[in-house]
């Protein structure tokens, strides 16, 4: 199995996208005839994280703010945007302040690998990382996000989508191809 842990907002809706009036608030109903809402994605976006699923088979874990509405939702919106691929979970919230300091988005991610996934990064020894890969099934996972407060030991899976004013295109071409070229390995490839 391959992850793409995924930001949305700066990757999926973008700078461009608003000013051209792509980025929409799109209004549907639950099943229940309940009203949400949520923001439309820019098209090339969507269809460049589309064709990186398709090619690599990946599974979508949410670690956007858009995780706080919970999986049944972005499920939903995954739906009606017309994306690709299974989302499989998202990550916990460990947002806040913590004397100062808070906590980086890196370490959510690493609690969903260690305690969901039963994943871990072992680097020292291929032999052992190669056992956490058999025994979880987790070949490899990049994380695709526009923040970068990511964990050093997840330097090698992240493709960070610059922000704007740097970066007024979300996910687009350059970083395609930096995650086809990252998902396409295994965690040994990129870490050995």
């Amino acid at each position: 199995m391959k992850i793409i842990f995924l930001d949305i907002d700066g990757v999926l809706n973008c700078e461009k996208a608003y000013r051209s009036g792509e980025c929409n608030y799109v209004k549907w109903n639950w099943d229940d005839g309940t009203e949400d809402h949520h923001q439309s994605f820019c098209s090339w976006s969507k269809e460049l994280l589309n064709k990186l699923i398709e090619e690599t088979d990946a599974k979508i874990v949410i670690s956007s703010t858009w995780r706080s509405s919970g999986i049944e939702f972005m499920r939903k919106v995954w739906e009606l945007e017309g994306m690709h691929g299974e989302i499989i979970g998202i990550t916990p919230s460990f947002r806040g302040d913590i004397n100062g300091y808070t906590i980086p988005r890196g370490c959510e991610i690493d609690y969903y690998l260690e305690h969901d996934l039963k994943f871990n990064h072992i680097n020292w020894d291929k032999g052992v990382q190669q056992e956490y890969i058999e025994r979880t099934g987790v070949e490899n996972y990049i994380i695709i996000d526009d923040d970068g407060d990511m964990l050093y030991g997840q330097r090698n899976h992240f493709v960070h989508v610059l922000p704007s004013p740097r970066n007024k295109e979300g996910f687009n071409q350059k970083y395609y191809k930096e995650a086809l070229s990252k998902l396409t390995k295994t965690v040994i490839d990129l870490n050995y």
